[in-house]
């Protein structure tokens, strides 16, 4: 099945009715990204919920031409920027495909009508939504109270393997350091 992927995915989260997730899935759109192809756009308000079943994305902002990458999304992530959907404000970040990519995409307003119908989905969105904002606070806590080492340990704990599919420039964006500073890091680290 095309979505197997995205199904095993929720059934980690909800309990997953079969029945339901094949109706569900007839309002999922299959998109394929070429390599540096942009999936959301900056100043334009965000419509989707995305789940990346192949590839690696990339978000970040942009501030008169220097770019700051603030997350990745890798196989089997939930993509989106939710908060531009729901206060109907343009996004501040750019989402682009770092490698061929494919995801599956769902309009937020058509997964928010399904929660009537089939409450898993409420809760599964329930439980990303709190994911990401989780994890938005753990960076933001991360770039404030850690060192740019702790930094790096972190990820190489959590995702290790960004730092063998992304330039070490953007994993140094991502950490808030330069990339001499990465350098240094990674060769103590090998030592």
């Amino acid at each position: 099945m095309l979505f197997d992927s995205l199904l095993e995915a929720l059934k980690k989260l909800v309990r997953v009715d079969i029945q339901d997730f094949e109706i569900f899935s007839k309002d999922l759109q299959h998109v394929q990204l070429k390599k540096n192809e942009i999936w959301e756009q900056e100043d334009k308000i965000s419509h989707f919920m995305g789940f990346v079943k192949s590839g690696l994305l990339r978000q970040y902002s942009n501030k008169d031409g220097v770019e700051f990458t603030t997350n990745f999304f890798m196989e089997n992530d939930f993509a989106g920027n939710y908060v531009s959907y729901e206060t109907q404000t343009p996004s501040t970040t750019i989402t682009a495909a770092l490698e061929p990519s494919e995801l599956f995409v769902i309009p937020f307003s058509v997964l928010q009508a399904y929660h009537r119908s089939i409450p898993s989905t409420k809760e599964a969105a329930d439980l990303i939504g709190k994911t990401k904002l989780l994890q938005v606070h753990e960076r933001n806590s991360s770039l404030l109270m850690n060192t740019p080492e702790e930094r790096y340990y972190q990820l190489v704990k959590e995702k290790p393997a960004l730092l063998n599919r992304v330039p070490q420039y953007l994993i140094a964006q991502y950490l808030g350091i330069r990339p001499e500073t990465l350098s240094r890091i990674r060769k103590r680290h090998k030592n």
